[in-house]
């Protein structure tokens, strides 16, 4: 589309310092001349009326196909086209929030480029990292209670042991000195 752009404008129009409101006819031209350049519409043949698809009107049918796949409202996906919805045009006025919420539900799915689809991607993936991470954290430190506690019972026990076994073997040798000392 850049490459096609006219910098041959007459000094002073459409430039940035004095912008130009380019019509929605200047935007269709724009894009059947691109269409031409890319070599994807060739001369009609004799005979035939019709180009295989429109060079605008084919966004359109993209758009709403778009937002019926996405599950947007089939009314609103009407009043976005600028379509007429029949005695709901009476009756039915959305607010523009309530448009904007409804189409962006579908708004990931309108982009040609994927980079804003692969941004909410690894977003996500990232928040189910740190909900991983935070999870094996928490049993990592219940790990560690457990270790814990499970050291101080087998220090308690073994302490327990010791003094059992340090009162055994002091009966033992006051029985060993009374026998010494009481011969039969």
């Amino acid at each position: 589309m850049r490459d096609l752009w006219d910098t041959r404008v007459a000094e002073g129009r459409g430039f940035v310092t004095k912008p130009k409101k380019l019509a929605s006819s200047g935007i269709k031209r724009l894009i059947e001349r691109a269409i031409w350049a890319q070599g994807l519409r060739k001369k009609l043949q004799n005979g035939k009326k019709r180009h295989p698809f429109s060079a605008i009107h084919c966004y359109r049918k993209w758009f709403k196909t778009r937002c019926e796949i996405a599950g947007m409202r089939p009314i609103n996906i009407e009043k976005l086209l600028s379509h007429s919805i029949g005695i709901s045009n009476s009756y039915y006025r959305p607010t523009e929030n309530e448009l904007l919420e409804d189409y962006l539900k579908v708004s990931d799915l309108l982009q040609i480029d994927k980079q804003s689809q692969l941004q909410n991607e690894l977003h996500q993936y990232q928040q189910k990292n740190e909900e991983e991470s935070y999870i094996i954290k928490g049993k990592l430190q219940e790990r560690d209670e457990e270790i814990k506690s499970l050291k101080q019972k087998h220090e308690a026990d073994m302490k327990s042991f010791e003094d059992r076994m340090e009162s055994k073997f002091q009966q033992l040798l006051l029985k060993i000195n009374i026998e010494k000392l009481n011969p039969l």
